[in-house]
């Protein structure tokens, strides 16, 4: 399934009172044929299938669902918060208001509610959901988590339904983002989804930025054409940020003070290019953990990466959730790894930038990939929810999914590349080969930072770069590990057949 982002659907909604007529025609417009799976025959009057002007519709019943409230548990972090799915009221904030109207709408047309719970720290989301399924008292209806927080507890202590088993949800429309929910389904088991209805997965997705002005400056090819051509590799990338990295003051020193080829996050945005180059570093098939990162392929990126990082001036270090110390109206830094999300402190930057994605290995390889944090979260349903519950859920997930694919996904992502003076046609073109390489990894949801996930950051300034020993010495520890989560997911596989 495609999740590109079609650029020319990226446009600015201009007036509230265009936000309004659009949500609310969001999923209810009519026209040709679109397949739907899994929609029970309510004998209600169905929608009309198609669009216009390249909108699509959810094509759901209109069922009156009697005043129904949908029950969510939602995480909350410093990060990652409830206000990406829900907002309490119109605050003059165009994606917050784009949310207050889209769920109006959907309440208004399903005769429903919806009630959030939220506040809750790192993982303790899932500890209260586990409590209440334990306590039989089915306290939510659907949760919004982090599957990440609780090191796999979703999976091994079987408390989410399956995903794959729930009315109304056609996971070939475009809002599913199929490539993700494929990797977490095993035996047709989906303890967790992905949708668009997720801004987060969009937020939390690493992209790099390239400053404008450096690159006019120093004479430097463009790198659209290069991610265009498909030369945008791992090589290229090294050439060009020798190019910037400077001792500005003389002093021999290189500091704070000088200019870089590239900034970023030692620790975190370093892992992110194990996946850039097509890697995972735990898959579940056929009764088995596979392990990825252990390969020449990898261990040729690991000894790339320390030269850049550790073995030469081209990159100065970001402190971990820190904004960079170096500020980029200074011209001093080419190329810097940041989350989407982080854009928003580039609003009124000066110093012009573009978006790109992270380079690729080499010519050969397809596609650009990213990474996305497990703090974009995922959708989820308990696993003792009644049979009413489960579908009613589905119905809504489906229509916010659907409202969120035709407004507020292109308004998010026009917002934060609509730069300070000029709108950047490049860049939001850029975020379609972003957004159609995002990734996820069982490897990464389902451990710790300790682990053999995270080998890019703990390993690699003590190793020279040299890291195949050390995968090889906690190679049996980790599927040891996974074949937990396997055995899970294997009795949890058989509950649903």
């Amino acid at each position: 399934m495609n999740i590109n982002i079609s650029i020319k659907k990226i446009i600015c909604f201009a007036l509230l009172a265009a936000l309004i007529i659009m949500t609310a025609a969001a999923c209810s417009s009519s026209g040709g044929d679109i397949k739907t799976t899994a929609v029970p025959d309510t004998g209600a009057e169905t929608a009309a299938e198609t669009t216009t002007e390249g909108r699509l519709s959810d094509n759901l019943p209109n069922v009156d669902l009697d005043g129904w409230v949908m029950r969510i548990i939602a995480h909350h972090d410093s990060l990652s918060d409830e206000s990406t799915i829900y907002s309490e009221e119109m605050n003059g904030e165009v994606i917050n208001d784009a949310i207050y109207l889209r769920d109006t709408n959907l309440k208004s047309r399903f005769n429903c509610d919806i009630a959030l719970f939220h506040d809750n720290g790192w993982g303790k989301d899932q500890v209260i959901l586990t409590n209440s399924i334990l306590a039989g008292t089915r306290d939510y209806d659907m949760a919004f988590l982090l599957p990440f927080a609780n090191s796999g507890s979703v999976v091994t202590n079987g408390i989410l339904h399956n995903m794959l088993m729930v009315d109304y949800i056609d996971y070939d429309m475009p809002w599913w983002h199929t490539n993700i929910n494929d990797l977490y389904t095993y035996k047709g088991y989906l303890p967790f989804v992905s949708s668009d209805y997720l801004i987060s997965s969009y937020q939390y997705a690493n992209i790099l930025i390239f400053n404008k002005n450096m690159a006019k400056d120093y004479g430097v090819e463009s790198i659209y054409d290069l991610v265009r051509q498909g030369k945008w590799t791992l090589d290229k990338f090294k050439e060009i940020i020798t190019v910037f990295s400077r001792d500005v003051d003389g002093n021999g020193v290189f500091d704070v003070n000088d200019s870089y080829g590239y900034a970023t996050n030692f620790g975190y945005h370093a892992i992110s290019w194990g996946y850039a180059i097509g890697d995972l570093s735990v898959t579940l098939s056929d009764g088995e953990v596979k392990l990825g990162f252990d390969n020449e392929r990898f261990y040729t990126l690991a000894e790339w990466l320390y030269e850049i990082l550790y073995n030469s001036d081209l990159a100065f270090e970001i402190v971990w959730d820190k904004p960079n110390e170096i500020d980029f109206d200074t011209n001093r830094v080419f190329i810097e790894a940041m989350w989407l999300a982080d854009l928003e402190r580039f609003r009124d930057c000066e110093s012009e930038y573009g978006i790109i994605p992270y380079a690729k290995f080499d010519e050969a390889q397809e596609g650009y990939f990213t990474y996305v944090d497990a703090r974009t979260g995922a959708c989820a349903i308990p696993i003792d929810a009644e049979p009413e519950t489960i579908s009613n859920v589905g119905l809504l997930l489906e229509a916010l999914s659907c409202a969120n694919y035709n407004d507020i996904i292109p308004e998010y992502i026009n917002s934060v590349t609509h730069a300070k003076y000029t709108r950047d046609e490049d860049s939001i073109e850029m975020m379609d080969y972003i957004a159609a390489g995002r990734r996820w990894d069982v490897g990464y949801t389902f451990t710790s930072t300790t682990s053999y996930v995270w080998v890019l950051m703990n390993q690699l300034p003590k190793s020279d770069g040299k890291i195949a020993s050390h995968m090889e010495s906690v190679r049996n520890s980790t599927v040891a590990q996974f074949e937990k989560v396997l055995q899970a997911y294997e009795e949890l596989a058989a509950k649903y057949k």
